[in-house]
């Protein structure tokens, strides 16, 4: 199953990613110069807002299989002072939690925003939050440790 959920998963963070960052962007774009909420916002906001889901029941799904997660919890106390099972048990799986909160949080106060103004700012404030996270949560292949492909396929 692992080696179905793990490029699964590499191949959403590139869709989320991108999902999330484009809703952020068009709408601190909108913020200053279209102050009515148009559907295009909204459709890139709730495409942007099922990409992090997907993301989270597939990373949900690695983390409860992952051999490096399982051997991180047979032993909380010792996976706390290795970097790389502690990254993996704790620190990527809290920042993309809080990632997907964030996303949450923005659609839901733009859902019942009384004017597109106030709309906008709920999803860029919401998914620019989620955007820092996620960037500083995905294991790039340039993080010392925790390095990941770009794909794993």
């Amino acid at each position: 199953m692992q080696d179905f959920l793990l490029p699964l998963h590499s191949l959403l963070r590139w869709v989320a990613l991108g999902d999330v960052a484009a809703a952020a962007l068009l709408c601190a774009l909108a913020l200053r110069s279209l102050p009515e909420w148009r559907p295009i916002h909204k459709i890139t906001a709730l495409v942007g807002l099922i990409a992090m889901d997907l993301q989270l029941l597939v990373g949900g799904a690695l983390w409860l299989r992952s051999p490096l997660v399982q051997a991180a919890r047979a032993d909380m106390g010792a996976a706390m002072k290795e970097p790389v099972l502690r990254f993996f048990a704790v620190e990527h799986a809290a920042m993309m939690l809080l990632a997907v909160v964030a996303v949450h949080i923005g659609y839901a106060r733009a859902k019942r925003a009384a004017d597109g103004a106030q709309a906008h700012k709920a999803v860029a404030i919401g998914y620019g939050l989620a955007v820092i996270l996620l960037l500083a949560g995905i294991p790039w292949p340039m993080r010392a440790g925790v390095a990941r492909p770009w794909l794993v396929w």
